[in-house]
């Protein structure tokens, strides 16, 4: 499911992306590009997606917002341009692009920028090799390694204070 989610975001961000430079008649084709190419997402057999939300927003105003699917599978409901989803993973997503944007902005920090050269030298791993070698690319990539996640601990009901959690 995750190509497919990543084919589904380029796109969006591909038609989407131009919204801002558009004259009305062109937007409203891009608007219909858009609209057909979730419709025939969600018919799309082999990875079929259950229900999802879209909206466009140009210059403060939402231009078009449009529900897909169904948000509950037992009961048909139908998923409409309200219906609210929990973030989950597509957080990642979102994390990516917007700093995508900042380090397109800043010419002093890229990639492969050691995290402590971004956070200061009070930012720790439990680990010297972490702290001082792990950059934004590894953070991203999810090849830190990160031990005991903290909402683990949570899940678990185990009590955790605030310096455990800050580490």
């Amino acid at each position: 499911m995750g190509a497919l989610v990543n084919v589904f975001l380029v796109v969006c961000f591909m038609i989407v992306g131009q919204v801002s430079t558009m004259t009305s008649p062109d937007l409203q084709q891009r608007l219909q590009d858009l609209d057909t190419f979730i419709q025939n997402l969600m018919t799309c057999e082999s990875r079929p997606v259950v229900g999802l939300t879209v909206s466009v927003v140009k210059d403060g105003q939402t231009i078009f917002a449009k529900g897909y699917g169904q948000r509950d599978l037992q009961t048909g409901q139908a998923v409409d341009n309200r219906t609210l989803f929990g973030v989950g993973s597509i957080s990642k997503s979102f994390t990516s692009a917007l700093l995508a944007a900042i380090l397109g902005e800043r010419g002093d920090v890229s990639w492969d920028t050691v995290l402590t050269d971004i956070l200061g030298p009070s930012f720790r791993f439990r680990d010297r090799f972490r702290t001082e070698e792990s950059t934004l690319r590894d953070l991203l990539a999810h090849k830190i390694a990160l031990e005991n996640p903290w909402y683990v601990a949570v899940i678990m009901g185990q009590d955790i204070d605030r310096a455990e959690f800050s580490r």
